[in-house]
């Protein structure tokens, strides 16, 4: 029974099984794009009011999606 536990737990993202500081890196800058998208969208639509600007999502957009694609990648080099 723990060693069924132990290899589910094994897949899981962000375990990083392979010990690569390249994936390890990654997954946190994928991160931290999402977050500073996030986090700048907000701060700058509650400081100008602006929740539909096209300039705004021109710079939040990109930083969420290669977050997310980062986090992909990481998914799949660890789980093939």
């Amino acid at each position: 029974m723990a060693q069924i536990e132990q290899k589910s737990s094994q897949h899981l993202l962000g375990s990083f099984s392979k010990g690569s500081f390249y994936l390890k890196s990654l997954f946190i800058i994928s991160i931290l794009f999402i977050l500073i998208g996030i986090l700048f969208y907000v701060s700058w639509s509650i400081l100008y009011g602006t929740w539909g600007d096209p300039g705004l999502y021109s710079f939040v957009v990109p930083m969420i999606v290669f977050g997310i694609i980062g986090i992909l990648y990481v998914y799949v080099e660890e789980n093939p």
